[in-house]
């Protein structure tokens, strides 16, 4: 009896030194995430007028006069490009690290694993980054400036500073939404869901995915609209076959370990 008390004291005392070593792993991974994000916005501090020009593209001969509303507005602006640019730039090796961070959980080959679902992940974000700049953004821009010109009989005047922050936001909402197939894989992997769950709730998830779509869709009609929901849709598919492989080869392997295959 008191052999098993002890046991469990032992447990429970090795239960907690894991769980704070884990804590201090997870500490030493944001502290790294801050650092990438200060070298990465000092880098990205040189080359904000660069930024900032490839931002007012989308609104090329649709927009004609921004203005700036407060003296302060340039800082912000500034400073606005600066952390979205830092944030891009960072998001390789932040993703790296809290990809490396769970791998543990995953038990998975340490530099192939991490380096194939951070590459992954680096390759939707710049996906749905480009199809928020290219398809998106000139469509919302338009609709928006005629939507306004038929308020007002003035020509258009559009403050920058809104602007930046407008464009910044689809931008960054492009580049998580598209994240959906590598949510779906890492939660796969970690044993939270199987593809049958993502299969069984399909319905619901679209009902989802087109409230969401309509609450951060610029405009108001339903073309813009299903710009947003037409590709999240199409990750979420792609998502639930990723969630299907990786599902099939974790039941392989299991079935190998429970029929004596690794030792044969």
């Amino acid at each position: 009896m008191r052999n098993q008390i002890l046991t469990k004291n032992q447990m429970t005392i090795k239960n907690n030194q894991t769980i704070m070593s884990h804590l201090e792993e997870l500490r030493w991974v944001f502290i790294r995430s801050i650092i990438y994000l200060v070298i990465a916005g000092i880098i990205s501090f040189f080359f904000a007028e660069q930024i900032i020009e490839l931002i007012k593209l989308p609104a090329k001969d649709i927009i004609t006069n921004f203005f700036i509303l407060k003296p302060t507005d340039s800082i912000v602006i500034y400073m606005k490009t600066i952390i979205y640019g830092a944030f891009v730039i960072a998001f390789l090796p932040m993703t790296y690290e809290f990809i490396n961070f769970v791998r543990p959980a995953l038990q998975q080959e340490q530099i192939l694993f991490v380096l194939k679902w951070t590459i992954f992940a680096v390759v939707l974000f710049i996906a749905g980054t480009i199809f928020i700049y290219f398809a998106v953004l000139p469509v919302a821009v338009k609709f928006l400036i005629d939507l306004a010109q038929t308020l007002t009989s003035s020509s258009t005047q559009v403050s920058f500073n809104a602007y930046i922050s407008f464009v910044l936001m689809l931008l960054l909402c492009g580049g998580i939404i598209f994240q959906i197939p590598l949510i779906c894989a890492m939660l796969t992997l970690l044993n939270i869901i199987t593809p049958f769950v993502l299969r069984r709730f399909r319905k619901e998830i679209f009902f989802g995915l087109c409230v969401f779509s309509a609450i951060i869709t610029p405009t108001t009609d339903v073309f813009s609209m299903l710009l947003f929901v037409f590709p999240m849709i199409i990750l979420y598919e792609l998502g639930i076959i990723i969630s299907d492989v990786i599902y099939k080869q974790k039941k392989s392997e299991t079935d190998k370990i429970y029929d004596g295959g690794k030792y044969d």
